[in-house]
């Protein structure tokens, strides 16, 4: 344990000064900034409490009754499938090629222009490989989804009360960082040299099937839902929609945003190294790193 917290602290946050991977979110939030102040209208948002009331009723109603047939609508719109590819496409940039940048530097083979040889390392095979291991945690979650709506939309039709919408969110929120989980070791997993398709899938599915693995990925993915929660949505997004002063919201947007997601994805690095270095294909890819004087 002492182990894990040393290399979840001091050794993420070393890493994270030493290859300055977390400056150019700068340029985004800053980016996003412009954005929001250029095409939302200039009057802050208003918290009415009066209009908070029933507003819980009116939600559940929604969730239940009408959302239903707009999510079937939705799915059988061939526009939906350009979404699917766009997200997929996001999750590649956010995800997959940071990934790639990251093992190069657990191998001691990064060097100038970093990101763009990570993106160079990239293979075809990979990102086929990422889309089957996205696949399966979505219909993963999905499947966990759908059948705790039917449960909860039984019971707000037998009893039409909200509580039965909280339920409902509460039980998705427990396999949130199993989703997560999921899709921060499909890329830690795809940008593997070594290993064959099914090899690697099998890897994945310890998720799932390797009891170490998962309760220790649910709960260092919980906390790292709650820290992204709070310090690179809800600070940022206070200080960007109720600061007037530029350079006053950009810098408390800035430092907490930035460094903290920067940190989080180097520390979701490390503890997928962690938890599988007793696999034999991530140990061998990685022993620059777990044995630092091997030639």
């Amino acid at each position: 344990m002492n182990h894990l917290i040393r290399v979840l602290t001091v050794n993420s946050g070393r890493d994270l000064l030493k290859y300055k991977s977390f400056f150019a979110l700068i340029f985004g939030l800053i980016a996003l900034d412009r954005v929001v102040h250029h095409w939302l209208p200039a009057r802050r948002p208003a918290l009415n409490p009066d209009a908070l009331k029933g507003y819980g009723q009116q939600t559940a109603a929604y969730v239940f009754d009408t959302l239903p047939n707009l999510v079937i609508d939705w799915i059988t719109d061939y526009r939906a499938l350009i979404v699917v590819a766009a997200l997929f496409g996001l999750k590649q940039i956010i995800s997959l090629w940071p990934s790639s940048d990251m093992r190069r530097m657990h191998r001691e083979e990064r060097e100038r222009f970093g990101l763009l040889a990570a993106l160079a390392a990239i293979r075809w095979h990979q990102v086929v490989w990422d889309v089957v291991a996205v696949a399966t945690i979505c219909g993963v979650l999905g499947t966990w989804s759908l059948v705790m709506f039917a449960l909860t939309r039984t019971g707000w039709q037998r009893n039409h009360n909200p509580i039965w919408l909280l339920l409902l969110a509460g039980l998705v929120f427990v396999a949130a960082p199993i989703g997560m989980a999921g899709f921060s070791y499909s890329s830690k997993l795809a940008v593997l040299s070594k290993g064959r398709f099914g090899e690697k899938l099998r890897y994945f599915y310890f998720l799932f099937t390797d009891w170490r693995v998962f309760w220790s990925s649910w709960v260092f993915f919980l906390v790292r839902i709650l820290a992204e929660i709070l310090f690179v949505l809800a600070i940022p997004a206070i200080a960007i929609l109720f600061m007037d002063n530029f350079w006053l919201r950009v810098l408390i947007a800035a430092f907490s945003a930035t460094p903290v997601y920067a940190y989080l994805k180097m520390a979701s690095f490390k503890f997928f190294l962690f938890t599988y270095s007793r696999f034999p294909l991530v140990s061998e890819e990685y022993q620059a790193y777990y044995y630092p004087s091997a030639p």
